[in-house]
């Protein structure tokens, strides 16, 4: 299980870059992780729009999506592969 208190200190134990996300919020350029009534929401941010939007019903699901879609890009971009939680 994870929840948003421990997927923020991973990303920051990690040095994930800032830029690449924003849990709580949305943001241009990011992926993002917003909790939507009932429900969680994880996206990419494009100007106003969100994109390639999932929604979970947990908060753990929510969490793990997030950090599989920044372990993509820290992959894809900085070359760089995320330890396993």
């Amino acid at each position: 299980m994870m929840t948003i208190a421990e997927l923020k200190d991973y990303m920051s134990e990690h040095l994930v870059p800032a830029k690449l996300y924003l849990i709580g919020g949305e943001s241009d350029g990011r992926i993002c992780l917003e909790k939507l009534g009932d429900r969680w929401a994880v996206f990419f941010c494009e100007g106003k729009k969100k994109i390639g939007t999932i929604f979970f019903k947990d908060e753990t699901s929510a969490c793990m999506r997030m950090l599989r879609e920044v372990s993509k890009v820290m992959e894809l971009v900085y070359d760089t592969q995320l330890s396993p939680v």
